[in-house]
């Protein structure tokens, strides 16, 4: 019965409700995702006990022409072992690659590393087994591997008897000790519930009680002792950090000075994506306030046809409160059905928000709709709801009431005021123009960044990282890596093959000390070991000498630095001579043109390149030419594998493809900034056309009997225009004013530096006046294009 009479009140009014579920339903769903971003930043709490008392602590070094985070991983044992804060210390990292030999693809594994108490400091309980403990104590080099939830999921079905088994990541078998629960997180790191977690010395690589470089990788988790003076930790901490640098890394000190700092598990987590989603939650409910504008006056337009069954239910004894108690009732329907919509469009949409935002906030992983958002959900019905009934409401007064039984209908008592419909045309114009200005400027700048050039001819290059780890003599490596060439050479479609320590684009930058001939600090500079047709390859242009053959026997061979570099050292940049140790100087032949990272300006560093072949190293990375655009990832893995089943394929990857990777979050900003100005647009235009068709429908008995009477078309679709034209333009007045103001505001305030343009920003003004009044044309022009006999007759 229920959905019988539903179905007949829809059937009646069927524009209306799909109008009102369909606009309501992509707006809720826009904002409610934006919500849940900000619940997940701002109020989603920790899974660990005590959260409030755990911080981070991470060194940090800073000289001219470096500063930022970086961990030595003695001074970090220093402090541990010397302070009188911490009541609780542990440590974890990521460093080396690893391969799940179990499975046949043999799929790249996320492997980090911990302390044998992290877990104990964080608050953990295994979700099978047990998780590290003093048998994995720093030093017993234990083979134990705990596997992360999804993890245990994805690779090993879920398996109940895991624990006891063995897995083999590389060349060596860990034992499966347990398996997290589903809901860790941890800052600085992603997906970490994907991960596999190993003792902290059973690196194939780095052993935490003999490395000597400082990496931004390793951080500590700590718990401060009760009654601590938080004002006085980065006075001590700045001292154990430098009293533990002078003992185990006093080089370091002749350049940069060494720190180390706290930073409670909240904020390191928060970031710098605080901001990010709250100006995404701005951007969304303004246009969801576009919506609701226009849905108010489609509202009031349905409010006002039925003034007169209102009024005879009035007439008939119903009170104001009865009337209000069925329209919220019935409000409460529509909406909540747009809600429960849009509640199953964000949670489908999830994975598309963690794929755009994957480098911009941290804990994707466990995005969800949490309880914040269902009773943000309900509240947002419960308040709209509320809304349309106090509209629908409004009409019902006594007086108006009367007007309406009494009306011939020609007219009058049913009309929507002219103020009202000005000012839905004017919030609706104002709240795109700020959206529009807004979401403009960050289209231009990211395509600008986005679009640049790098410097690099990238068409048919393909990078072919491969792992000699497995393989035990230098000697043996030296030789394959040798025998691998000359296969890669004759493979097909492969016109050239050019070689490096590195790939052209790593996802981890190696960068080192660069000192000039007088001793002093220079830079931070990457060093990449190549082969003399390096640069050929990438069409990279050479001032001065290129390398030639032998070079890369010397014990001193000469170097070719990038033109970022050679800048910094003066203008006479060739025949100086520079250093890495300070001992050891080469000298400059030539200065090679930059490589641009667009999207990822970060990744432009001061670059030294050295002639050198393999010499035994265990990674090693071949730049292949292609004489066309195919795909050869099973020609490869096949060539490499059949070389020698021990050789591991790192990464397989065209440049191109590595390139559009760094630059996709600038393109994915440009495309959400450009839907958004997109969906505001064409709301404000559906809404400037709806009520101007409202008004022109209520107001076509006046224009008829105009009409009727010898009234001109085109004086009366002037003074059409010029009534609504005064509300556009003084909102578009007001919007540039509150613009003008807020961004003067941000300038002196906030020392606000971002590229304002004025000349865009008038262009979208003159666009959306020349847009809204264009809009309002043609619903009056058509109206009075209609013989005025038949205009009367319709009333």
């Amino acid at each position: 019965m229920f959905m019988a009479n539903a179905y007949q009140i829809f059937k009646r009014a069927k524009h209306y409700y799909l109008t009102t579920v369909m606009t309501l339903s992509l707006t809720f769903a826009m904002v409610l995702s934006a919500f849940s971003l900000v619940d997940l930043v701002f109020f989603s709490s920790l899974p660990y006990k005590n959260s409030d008392n755990l911080y981070v602590l991470e060194g940090t070094v800073n000289s001219k022409g470096f500063s930022g985070p970086a961990t030595n991983s003695k001074v970090t044992s220093y402090i541990e072992k010397n302070n009188d804060l911490f009541e609780e210390f542990a440590t974890y990292h990521q460093w080396s690659e690893y391969k799940l030999y179990d499975k046949p693809s043999r799929p790249n594994m996320d492997v980090l590393l911990s302390s044998h108490n992290l877990f104990d400091v964080l608050g953990v309980k295994a979700h099978k087994g047990r998780l590290f403990n003093e048998q994995e104590a720093l030093g017993n080099q234990q083979l134990s591997v705990v596997l992360g939830y999804r993890a245990w999921k994805t690779y090993f079905g879920q398996d109940d008897q895991i624990v006891g088994k063995k897995i083999q990541l590389n060349q060596r078998r860990f034992n499966v000790i347990g398996v997290l629960p589903d809901d860790l997180v941890l800052p600085f790191y992603s997906d970490i519930n994907d991960a596999i977690w190993l003792p902290i010395d059973s690196d194939e690589t780095f052993n935490p009680k003999t490395a000597n470089g400082f990496m931004g990788s390793y951080k500590a988790v700590v718990r401060l002792k009760p009654l601590i003076n938080e004002s006085q930790i980065p006075e001590k901490l700045n001292r154990l950090a430098l009293e533990g640098a002078k003992l185990h890394a006093p080089n370091v000190l002749k350049d940069f000075s060494v720190e180390a700092k706290i930073t409670s598990f909240q904020s390191a987590l928060q970031g710098d994506s605080g901001g990010i989603v709250i100006m995404i939650l701005i951007g969304v409910s303004l246009l969801m306030s576009i919506a609701m504008i226009n849905l108010s006056s489609v509202q009031l337009a349905k409010a006002v046809t039925k003034v007169k069954p209102t009024a005879i239910s009035f007439a008939f004894g119903a009170s104001k409160k009865q009337l209000a108690v069925e329209s919220f009732k019935h409000n409460m329907v529509v909406i909540g059905l747009a809600v429960l919509i849009a509640l199953c469009i964000t949670q489908s949409s999830f994975s598309l928000i963690k794929e755009l935002a994957e480098d911009s906030i941290q804990r994707l992983d466990t995005l969800g709709l949490s309880v914040n958002s269902l009773l943000f959900s309900i509240a947002l019905t419960v308040i709209i709801a509320s809304f349309y009934t106090y509209i629908e409401l409004s009409i019902v007064k006594e007086d108006s009431l009367v007007n309406s039984l009494s009306s011939s209908g020609k007219g009058t008592g049913k009309q929507m005021s002219s103020g009202t419909s000005h000012l839905l045309v004017g919030l609706q114009i104002l709240f795109s123009f700020i959206v529009l200005s807004a979401a403009s400027h960050v289209v231009l700048v990211a395509l600008s960044e986005a679009m640049r050039d790098n410097g690099l001819n990238i068409e048919n290059k393909l990078s072919l990282s491969i792992n000699f780890s497995n393989i035990d003599t230098i000697e043996e490596r030296k030789n394959i890596h040798r025998a691998l060439m000359q296969q890669l050479t004759s493979a097909p479609h492969v016109s050239h093959v050019a070689t490096s320590s590195e790939q052209r684009l790593p996802d981890t930058m190696n960068v080192n000390q660069v000192y000039n001939e007088n001793g002093r600090y220079v830079a931070q500079a990457r060093n990449s070991y190549i082969n003399r047709d390096y640069f050929a390859a990438l069409d990279l242009k050479v001032e001065g000498k290129a390398f030639t053959s032998g070079d890369e026997k010397l014990a001193e061979p000469p170097i070719i630095i990038n033109r970022r570099l050679a800048e910094l050292l003066g203008k006479s940049a060739i025949n100086q001579k520079i250093s890495f140790d300070n001992q050891t100087f080469n000298t400059i032949i030539g200065i090679v043109d930059n490589m641009y990272v667009p999207g990822s300006p970060e990744n432009e560093y001061y670059e030294v390149f050295t002639p050198r072949d393999n010499e035994g190293w265990r990674h090693f990375t071949y730049l292949l030419s292609l004489d066309a655009s195919v795909n050869l990832e099973n020609e490869l893995t096949t060539l490499v594998h059949k070389l020698d089943s021990r050789l591991d394929i790192s990464k397989l990857i065209t440049l191109e493809a590595q390139f559009n990777k760094k630059r996709q979050h600038h393109l994915n900003a440009a495309w959400l900034a450009i839907v958004l100005s997109a969906t505001s647009l064409f709301m404000v235009m559906i809404g400037i056309n709806g009520i101007v068709s409202y008004i022109i429908k209520i107001r076509r008995y006046t224009l008829g009997v105009k009409l009727a009477m010898g009234a001109d078309t085109l004086k009366l679709l002037k003074e059409s225009i010029l009534d609504l034209f005064k509300p556009i333009l003084m909102s578009l007045i007001l919007s540039f004013s509150i613009l003008f103001f807020t961004v003067g505001y941000a300038i002196a305030e906030f020392n606000l530096n971002a590229p304002i343009r004025w000349q865009l920003i008038a262009l979208i003004w003159a666009s959306l006046l020349v847009i809204a009044l264009l809009t309002a044309f043609f619903p009056v022009r058509k109206t009075l294009q209609q013989d005025p006999i038949k205009a009367l007759r319709n009333e």
